[in-house]
């Protein structure tokens, strides 16, 4: 009997919490993010989101949000508090130079 590889791997069900806040100069850009953010999670605050998201949704929400900003114009913050014990940053846009982890 033969078994595929796929059989045995376990899905990764951790959740984590993540936090996106954008500044985004164009109205129809951010009407668009909102829309998408909607999908993930809840509005916090005008221009903040927080949710609750697996890994691989975190990875698609990462890809989606980053296909609507213009970076020349716009900024996104996307943070993934893991474990509740150390904050990652993730960003585009002219304020933000470099990742930044907190532990």
């Amino acid at each position: 009997m033969e078994f595929e590889e796929s059989e045995f791997l376990v899905e990764d069900t951790r959740r984590y919490i993540v936090l996106v806040i954008y500044d985004i100069v164009e109205n129809k850009r951010r009407t668009k993010m909102v829309k998408c953010l909607e999908r993930y999670g809840v509005r916090v605050q005008k221009s903040a989101f927080e949710a609750f998201l697996s890994k691989r949704k975190y990875e698609r929400l990462m890809r989606e949000t980053s296909a609507l900003i213009e970076p020349a114009e716009d900024s996104l913050r996307i943070y993934l508090l893991a474990n509740h014990t150390s904050v990652r940053s993730w960003g585009i846009g002219d304020r933000h130079q470099e990742d930044v982890i907190i532990f």
